[in-house]
């Protein structure tokens, strides 16, 4: 399925900033306010998490959703810094 899946969050690595993340069943991408976009292949995706990765230049970065029923957050390991968007907001 290609449809997109969109999130709204607040970051945790920039607090008071608002993020986007999209996903399908093969990419995640990460949408920032000021246009920058990074894409993680989705490894594993089911009703409860999401599981992605990016090989990137400066080593590997690893993002996982759960969809809990009230509280949807997004947790984010890069190898410079590790931290969660949190109040995710499913949008239509």
């Amino acid at each position: 399925d290609s449809k997109m899946i969109q999130l709204r969050c607040e970051s945790g690595a920039y607090p008071g900033q608002v993020k986007r993340w999209s996903y399908n069943q093969k990419d995640l991408f990460e949408l920032y306010t000021n246009g920058y976009k990074r894409v993680y292949d989705v490894k594993i995706i089911n009703k409860k998490y999401l599981l992605a990765e990016e090989d990137a230049e400066r080593g590997m970065y690893f993002v996982s959703i759960r969809f809990d029923d009230n509280d949807i957050h997004v947790n984010v390991k890069t190898p410079l810094i590790n931290y969660t968007d949190k109040g995710c907001v499913r949008l239509k």
